[in-house]
């Protein structure tokens, strides 16, 4: 698929994502270096060299940010359904710009659309009671599920907050890039133009179209694909990078043997040996719950042990035979040959 770089950030993505940062810092922070740690990356020495700007980044912006009573609806603890609203709103613009003249059967039908899209199924528009059930059947976290049921209850109430917490919060944005102007400069023009493998496989294995890829400050080692729209963290390359300059296999190994040696990871690809499933399917197979099933499916992704496959509206994960058999090469030349 055709992918369309654009080296600037995106401010809705960077406004909301100051905002979640801002809120959950430590949190995230701790998220972070576990992910880091779990790819065989010293997450400590990875952020004090590359991710520290990120303090100031977001400290900057604490000074001019105006505080709103939704905040904790959108900005909670909860990722997952910060991702979708943010992705609503990115998808389509119409929930911000145009949200005051917009109805609220015009915004359930556009989340209907979205979930259609992302997770293979709509909430429907009847009783608030069938409205819960096909909420529960959807591939998401139990507090996701529950926000998601408030917010179909009230789309366009819920969206003109979303909307009136960006317009107030954009001069903070702006304020935050002029302060950190130098650093993000540097950051930006070191970034490659073009994706990373993590996210070239995605757009490969789940974009139906052209995609616009753009840098992402505030999710710096994030990679994110929309529809329509990708978000590629400035330093996600950094990652690439740390692993092409392991050149000896006995380097390597230990790294994709601490991946396998993780009883989850090690069953999650088990699982998809034989054929494709999804994030939901995956998750009721293990016993796990689907945040859970999409954080190792993170790092699987990233440690490429798994691709993607978009059928239906669903994404399908399987196991990419080519990094097993680079493993195996590796065991063999260090163990088997002299």
């Amino acid at each position: 698929m055709e992918a369309e770089f654009r080296k600037e950030l995106h401010p809705v993505l960077e406004t909301l994502g100051l905002i979640l940062v801002m809120k959950n810092f430590n949190s995230i922070k701790s998220d972070l270096l576990r992910s880091l740690n779990e790819m065989e990356i010293d997450g400590e020495m990875f952020y004090e060299r590359n991710l520290s700007f990120l303090e100031n980044y977001v400290g900057e912006f604490e000074k001019k940010y105006i505080a709103d009573p939704k905040e904790d609806f959108f900005f909670g603890k909860c990722f997952e359904f910060f991702q979708m609203v943010s992705a609503l709103v990115i998808e389509y613009p119409e929930l911000e710009a145009e949200i005051d003249a917009l109805t609220d059967e015009a915004v359930l039908r556009k989340v209907e659309l979205f979930l259609e899209d992302v997770k293979g199924k709509a909430p429907g528009t009847g009783t608030m009671e069938e409205r819960f059930a096909a909420i529960q059947s959807i591939d998401c976290a139990e507090d996701t599920k529950w926000k998601l049921f408030m917010l179909l209850n009230h789309p366009l109430d819920q969206f003109r907050a979303l909307a009136r917490i960006y317009r107030k919060n954009r001069p903070a944005f702006d304020y935050t890039v002029e302060k950190n102007r130098e650093c993000l400069d540097a950051l930006l023009l070191a970034a490659p133009a073009e994706a990373s493998a993590t996210m070239g496989n995605l757009i490969a294995g789940v974009a139906e179209g052209p995609v616009a890829v753009y840098w992402t400050a505030v999710f710096p080692v994030m990679e994110w694909l929309l529809s329509h729209t990708a978000f590629q963290g400035i330093l996600a390359d950094k990652l690439d990078l740390h692993k092409k300059g392991i050149s000896d296999a006995r380097e390597i190994l230990p790294g994709m043997l601490k991946v396998l040696g993780d009883k989850s990871k090690f069953e999650i690809l088990c699982s998809v040996k034989e054929r494709g499933k999804y994030n939901l399917e995956i998750a009721k197979e293990l016993g796990i719950t689907p945040a859970t099933a999409s954080h190792h499916m993170g790092i699987l992704l990233s440690s490429h042990f798994v691709e993607v496959e978009k059928r239906e509206g669903r994404v399908y994960y399987h196991l990419n035979q080519d990094t097993v058999r680079e493993m195996i090469g590796f065991l063999e030349g260090i163990f088997l040959h002299s």
